[in-house]
Order: C-alpha cells, then sequence, then structure tokens
C-alpha cells in the first residue's frame, strides 16, 4: 500500500476533527461539567493522528524513498515513542469525563486506576526509543513491532474496560441514551482498533477514535439541548418531545404526575439560592432513586417537576411517589437543615376518548388541590 492510501482515512479524520473543534469552540458551554474534557479529547485525538500520518510518511513500507535517509532513524524513534506514550490518554480522558459527566467525585483510588495505563505506557515508550520494547526502526527506516508489543494494547483494553464497567455501573445516574453514548465511545475503539492489531498496515486505531469522538460530541449536545443542567434530569424540551410522541398514540395511554415543590421560593429567599439548587437536587435525586427507566422524569424550570410513563396503571407510580416523600422526610429528620424538601403533586392516567391537554390540565389541578389542602392543615 502507498503512503496517500494508507493514510488517507487518517487525513479525513483529522480534518471531521478539526471542523467538530471549531463547532465546540463556538457551541459548547465551556462552564458544564466535561466540556473542557470533551475539547481535551479532540485536541489529543487530533495530534495522535498527525503523529501516526508523521510515522507512516517516514516508514520505507509505504515511502521507499525514505529508505536511504538514515537521518530520519531517531526521528521516528520518537515519533513512534510519543504515540505509543499517548495510546492510553484518550481512554484516560475519556474516563475523567465519565465521572464529571455522572457527577461523581475523583478519588485517589479512581485517579491512580485510571492513571496506570498511562504510567505503564510511558514507562515502555522511554524503554523502547533505544532498546526496541514495543518497536524497531531499522537503519532503512523500516517500521516493525518489538517483542513486547502486547503490553501496549493490552494497558490500553484494560483501561477501556474499566470505563465501559464504570459506565454501566452509574445506569443510576445516566439517562438511558446517555449510557449507550458513553458505552459505545469507549467500546468502538476496541473493537475496530483490533484489525489493526492484526493487520499493521490497515490503520483504524485512531480514525476509530476519531469517529468515537465525533459521535460523543454528537450526542453531548442532543443531550446538553434536552438535559436540565442542574438535576440532569430531562428538561422542558424533553417535555415538549414526550408530549408531541404522546399526540401521535391512538389510543392514547399515558400516566402523568405534575409535581411542584413546596416553599421553593422561602427557601431562596431567606437560606439563599445555593440552598434552593440543593434542595432541587435533593428532590431530583431521590426521584431518581425510587422510579426505574421507563418513567421519564423531567424538571420543566424553577420549582416544577414532572413524571411521564406511556401506560395506564396509576397505581404503580402513586406508589413511587409516595416512596419519594417518605425518603424525603427521611432526609428532613437528619439533614441538619434549616428547611424542609417536600412537594406536592397531580397524578392522572389518561381516560378512553380523552384529548391529551385535558389530561395535563386535569393533572395541574389535582396538583394545586392538593397544594392548597397542605397549606390549609397549615
Amino acid at each position: 500500500m502507498d503512503l496517500l492510501t494508507t493514510t488517507q482515512i487518517d487525513l479525513f479524520m483529522c480534518l471531521m476533527l478539526l471542523l467538530t473543534l471549531l463547532v465546540a469552540y463556538f457551541k459548547l458551554d465551556r462552564c458544564r461539567a466535561g466540556h473542557g474534557l470533551l475539547v481535551a479529547i479532540i485536541i489529543v485525538i487530533m495530534g495522535l493522528l498527525a503523529l501516526e500520518v508523521t510515522s507512516v510518511a517516514i516508514d520505507s513500507r509505504f515511502n521507499p524513498e525514505v529508505a536511504t535517509h538514515d537521518w530520519l532513524v531517531p526521528w521516528a524513534r520518537l515519533v513512534n515513542s510519543l504515540g505509543f506514550a499517548l495510546v492510553p490518554v484518550p481512554g484516560l480522558l475519556l474516563w475523567f469525563f465519565v465521572h464529571r459527566w455522572t457527577g461523581t467525585a475523583m478519588q485517589g483510588w479512581t485517579i491512580a486506576i485510571g492513571s496506570f495505563p498511562v504510567i505503564c505506557n510511558i514507562i515502555l515508550s522511554l524503554l523502547s526509543f533505544n532498546g526496541g520494547i514495543l518497536f524497531e526502526i531499522a537503519p532503512d527506516n523500516r517500521y516493525s513491532r518489538g517483542p513486547w508489543f502486547a503490553l501496549s494494547p493490552l494497558a490500553f483494553y484494560c483501561g477501556q474496560m474499566l470505563t465501559v464497567f464504570f459506565i454501566f455501573r452509574q445506569f443510576r445516574e445516566l439517562k438511558r441514551e446517555e449510557t449507550i453514548l458513553l458505552a459505545v465511545t469507549a467500546a468502538l475503539p476496541m473493537l475496530i482498533g483490533a484489525i489493526q492489531l492484526v493487520h499493521a498496515t490497515i490503520l483504524t486505531i485512531w480514525s476509530s477514535w476519531a469517529i468515537s469522538t465525533v459521535i460523543l460530541f454528537v450526542g453531548v449536545m442532543v443531550c446538553n439541548a434536552e438535559t436540565d443542567e442542574l438535576t440532569r434530569l430531562d428538561n422542558r424540551t424533553a417535555f415538549r418531545n414526550a408530549i408531541h410522541v404522546a399526540r401521535t398514540m391512538n389510543p392514547l395511554r399515558l400516566c402523568v404526575a405534575m409535581i411542584d415543590m413546596d416553599g421553593l421560593k422561602a427557601i431562596n429567599d431567606r437560606y439563599g439560592h445555593h440552598a434552593g439548587d440543593d434542595a432541587i437536587r435533593t428532590l431530583a435525586a431521590t426521584m431518581r432513586l425510587v422510579f426505574d427507566r421507563k418513567t421519564r422524569l423531567m424538571r420543566l424550570g424553577g420549582d416544577e417537576f414532572a413524571v411521564l410513563e406511556f401506560s395506564d396503571d396509576p397505581a404503580a407510580i402513586y406508589e413511587k411517589l409516595c416512596n419519594v416523600e417518605e425518603r424525603l422526610a427521611q432526609h428532613n429528620a437528619v439533614s441538619g437543615k434549616p428547611y424542609r424538601v417536600a412537594f406536592s403533586y397531580g397524578l392522572a392516567c389518561s381516560r378512553e376518548g380523552e384529548h391529551l391537554d385535558d389530561l395535563l390540565k386535569r393533572c395541574d389541578n389535582l396538583m394545586y388541590e392538593r397544594k392548597r389542602n397542605k397549606y390549609r392543615k397549615a
């Protein structure tokens, strides 16, 4: 295979990542968790693609003209050493990204586990510059794999498997589409990259990383559009989209609970908006803990939430709402905070021949009636 044929996919993916980086610069919210790491992943993959193209360009297997340029040998060693040292870095950045995306605190042992493949590859790469452990560069600039080459992909695969394992462990903190998105991002380089491990001249490792990074970027943009930043529940846009889907159902099978937090304005006024945000997050986390994935949990804005389930069984949702109330009561008893986290709700399921707008209005009326009854008792 000639030089251009071998590297054309890498060159194309470099261009695609450059365009992605430009879109990220103008469109990504830099304050959102993980967005800086996403940009870092894009930049690192672009750098690794450039190193791979350079390595191929000075390899006499693909470019016979360099066979007589012995002064290129140390440069070939340097380029390949850098490439091998950076092999696990995108996986490490993805490991950090998943933690930031799910709001999971990075502890010392998680940083150590994520960094272990990088440290191993850096040591092996330094030893390979003159020792030929991972790779060898012949005097005619011909690259070949070293006797310990398998250690580098082994470290990479271990790191990626840990990331996939962590993603599925965090299933309660992630929506279904987020879990699939992150798992595909981590798994795609392992699956497609295996082709290059078997056939060294077919460059698939970094092009597959580039593809998965673009998929991750597009997925993050879509998730951001339908995710509430404070609670990581679905937002009002997702609610409107779900209602649009419900309008196409015939017959309509939908249970809706409209939820309004009790006393959020008083919490904000008396204790500050940080306390109000904490109360909102507490309610959202409790709802996520109780409800399963077939139920859509949404924050419509401010103190308004909604629960949607495409079924005609209100008893199951009612039981879970009662469970949320019980858990919040337990939280209020032990939290030591000067305010209570509580809510009022209206729950209704579609009736035969009922219009969707009437169902939503019925939910609102039930919720406000429940709130008025609470205030009367108080």
